[in-house]
């Protein structure tokens, strides 16, 4: 039984339930039944990813799936319905939700490079045939979520929808077994984005201007790690050897030079060093005094 009040003291989501015209009952019996379910979909889950990789010709970096939180269900139906007015939703019932709702069944498949998309494209679209009659097809056309300004690495493989928001990846509809299984193809650096926006901004507080700003940065962050890494796989073993000897006297990159103490105390005076001593780093307290500008006053 779902507790009302509860929920919409957890979720926040009472005035987009009285827009949605949706019956609480139906809600209901919607959320009994998907907690029935639970054991299935977990079920489903570990079949789905046995399925997947099976026979699987190229190398990724990792798997996992989830079922979808039995309340979370329960919020997004009324946030479709209510802040969207998503048609789809509309009749939703105990009798049609599953094949209304398609993420029940989570799967984020993760790469390093950026594009490793496209053999995870090919894997796919082969593994899943878009039969209807099979046990396991491709329910939807695939669409790769971009931003504004992204490199084109897609080509007119795949239709691109482009955002203003920092998250990318590439979206599959499966239905698999009698579940529909979105699976989510993206680097492990927009993950870490993904996973950021999610924890703290997405769905709930989309207007903090100050969570706007810093997931925004994160997603810049993100883009950047991602150049950095498809552009030294591109280089290749060849083109390491030649870019090393510009690098050959360079300490910047070691480590064991930068203090490891966490400290943000300055030191009152500053010691004479002698010139051709390697100046050590508190890591720590600078991070510290960029990203929350500390000490400093801002005008009102």
């Amino acid at each position: 039984m779902l507790d009302r009040e509860q929920f919409f003291k957890e979720y926040k989501v009472e005035q987009e339930f009285l827009y949605s015209g949706l019956s609480w009952e139906v809600l209901e019996e919607i959320y009994d039944d998907y907690c029935r379910r639970q054991p299935e979909l977990e079920a489903c889950c570990d079949a789905f990813v046995d399925y997947f990789l099976e026979g699987m010709p190229i190398p990724i970096h990792s798997i996992r799936t989830r079922a979808k939180d039995p309340k979370h269900l329960i919020e997004k139906i009324i946030r479709k319905r209510g802040k969207y007015q998503n048609k789809k939703y509309l009749n939703i019932s105990v009798n049609n939700y599953m094949d209304i709702v398609q993420d029940l069944v989570g799967v984020r498949v993760l790469i390093l490079a950026k594009e490793e998309w496209e053999g995870v494209f090919d894997w796919i679209m082969e593994r899943f045939q878009t039969k209807a009659t099979s046990e396991a097809y491709l329910a939807e056309p695939p669409v790769a979520y971009t931003r504004y300004g992204d490199r084109n690495i897609f080509g007119d493989k795949i239709y691109r929808e482009h955002t203003d928001r920092g998250y990318r990846s590439q979206h599959y509809i499966i239905r698999f077994q009698k579940y529909f299984c979105e699976v989510q193809v993206r680097t492990l650096a927009e993950e870490v984005y993904g996973e950021f926006d999610h924890r703290v901004k997405y769905p709930y507080r989309n207007e903090n201007h100050f969570l706007l700003r810093y997931t925004n940065t994160v997603a810049q962050l993100a883009d950047s790690i991602d150049e950095i890494i498809s552009t030294c796989f591109e280089m290749g073993e060849q083109g390491w050897e030649s870019c090393a000897q510009y690098y050959s006297g360079d300490t910047y990159a070691d480590w064991r030079h930068i203090s490891q103490s966490g400290t943000t105390e300055r030191k009152k005076e500053k010691e004479p060093t002698d010139s051709n001593e390697e100046t050590v780093i508190d890591a720590a307290a600078y991070i510290h005094s960029v990203l929350l500008r500390k000490g400093k006053q801002y005008a009102k």
